[in-house]
């Protein structure tokens, strides 16, 4: 990407280039007619100054732009009266120049009014001095002429140059904007992976290791048939939890959702579900049309994570589920039969963290949750997610 100080190099290019030829010319006509060396040196040092000037404008600020163009006047009408026959060049050729760089950095319409009148004033006594006044009928079209080509160019000009700056600095802030969004992206997958492992690993092997304690403390007690019991069911628990762990890896494995049906999604997680507990789960599923990968994804994993925690928690002997699309927002509603539990328990007891990390999840992609629950009279998940 260009620099901001190569982009001013550039610009200014075209104007060095003009000022040399305008050098060259007013040399010329001047001592074709009547050769004045010293003057010519001279005349050449204060045109690079005068160029020079044109590189480093910017480094007079805003109060003080009217130093840099009055600076730039005296240089012209300087070396107007050092080479007088070579005159009509400089003022004709660079005070346009100066006239039409007046606009675009003064901006107010007052102070490039008075700037062009006097810099018009200017140019009427130097022509009257070098020549005569009956000649200025003829410089003066000339001048307007040259001043309207000089500020056509410097305006569009002007407009292409702002245009790359412009694109140029929108292109860096959408690197930037992108680069957070990875940084994000990154951070929201780490996340997900998280709770997944916590809902998982984490709880499957919380257990383990309170089975293993109590094994422990059996076998120290003597009863060993116990302890016999609680490694077999240990055993089990070790078995559902490298289950859930490799169906963790297969989601987190899944790049897209785009070609899965969302109805036949749910229709699977409750087979698997009626396979696993014999639990037969009573549906009323109605016709949802395509949703976004988001929300495809979570509307799944809420089905999935509901009917765990009934597997895992509820002792339930009867499981419901209902889904139905109306406007912008998709509903779920699970709820069986099972021992129920208190809401305000949530996060306190062991068994429901897998709760919070649902509540996590709806929250996330801006949905609710309610719980309805009761000790012995079942659970009811009222859940409404946004598509």
């Amino acid at each position: 990407m260009q620099e901001p100080n190569e982009v001013v190099i550039f610009s200014q290019i075209p104007i060095i280039f003009w000022i040399f030829l305008m050098y060259i010319g007013a040399l010329i006509l001047q001592n074709i007619q009547h050769p004045m060396l010293i003057h010519s040196l001279i005349f050449s040092l204060i045109i690079v100054i005068h160029a020079f000037l044109y590189f480093f404008f910017r480094l007079f600020n805003n109060n003080k732009y009217w130093f840099y163009f009055l600076a730039q006047e005296c240089i012209l009408f300087i070396s107007a009266f050092l080479l007088p026959k070579g005159s009509p060049v400089v003022l004709i050729g660079l005070l346009p120049v100066l006239i039409a760089q007046s606009i675009i950095i003064l901006k107010s319409k007052i102070k490039v009014i008075l700037f062009f009148m006097l810099s018009y004033g200017l140019y009427c006594i130097a022509i009257t001095i070098n020549y005569v006044a009956s000649e200025l009928p003829i410089f003066i079209p000339i001048f307007f002429l040259i001043l309207l080509i000089v500020i056509f160019y410097t305006l569009s000009y002007n407009r292409q140059v702002s245009a790359k700056e412009r694109m140029e600095f929108y292109l860096q802030q959408l690197g930037l904007a992108y680069q957070k969004v990875e940084e994000l992206t990154l951070v929201n997958e780490r996340q997900r992976m998280a709770r997944d492992l916590h809902d998982t690993l984490a709880q499957g092997l919380a257990g383990l290791i309170m089975q293993l304690e109590a094994v422990n403390v059996h076998i120290k007690n003597g009863n060993i048939s116990r302890s016999n019991e609680i490694v077999v069911s240990s055993m089990q628990q070790a078995r559902e939890t490298l289950k859930d762990a490799r169906t963790v890896i297969d989601n987190l494995r899944t790049e897209t959702l785009e070609y899965i049906d969302f109805h036949s999604a749910v229709l699977d997680e409750i087979k698997k579900f009626e396979e696993i507990t014999g639990i037969h789960v009573e549906q009323e599923i109605k016709p949802v049309h395509s949703l976004p990968n988001l929300s495809m994804e979570y509307g799944i994993y809420i089905i999935r994570e509901s009917l765990t925690n009934i597997m895992k928690h509820s002792q339930a002997k009867k499981v419901q589920i209902k889904i139905e699309q109306q406007g912008g927002k998709l509903y779920m509603e699970v709820s069986d039969n099972g021992i129920g539990f208190s809401t305000k328990n949530i996060g306190k007891q062991t068994g429901k963290f897998g709760l919070l990390g649902l509540q996590e999840r709806i929250r996330l992609v801006g949905g609710t949750l309610t719980i309805e629950s009761t000790p012995g009279k079942g659970t009811k998940l009222f859940i409404t997610v946004p598509i």
